[in-house]
């Protein structure tokens, strides 16, 4: 289960913590989505995340692209080890750009 808290801000920052999979799409999707309404930018702070799997990972790359075809960069912060493995060996730098995980 994930849930998310949200820091205001001109980048909003979009707290996870728990597991980041397929059952979590709406929500994570709602709160990104509603944290990025009239924002600069999005912050998606990963600290507190224990799991995440490719499903996870699909959803995290479509909101990035997503939003920046909306004039919206998303960042990652705070990759664990367990998060920074999944994206590393599934290449989403290639897939959102590099840009994504500059203070990661």
């Amino acid at each position: 289960m994930l849930q998310t808290t949200t820091t205001p801000g001109p980048a909003p920052t979009v707290h996870l913590s728990g597991e980041l999979d397929l059952d979590c799409a709406d929500g994570l999707r709602a709160a990104v989505f509603e944290a990025a309404r009239g924002a600069q930018a999005v912050v998606v702070d990963f600290g507190d995340v224990q799991f995440i799997d490719s499903s996870g990972t699909g959803i995290f790359v479509r909101l990035c692209l997503d939003l920046r075809s909306q004039g919206v960069p998303v960042t990652a912060h705070n990759l664990p080890p367990q998060v920074r493995g999944v994206f590393d060996m599934l290449r989403v730098r290639e897939l959102v750009g590099d840009e994504v995980f500059a203070s990661a």
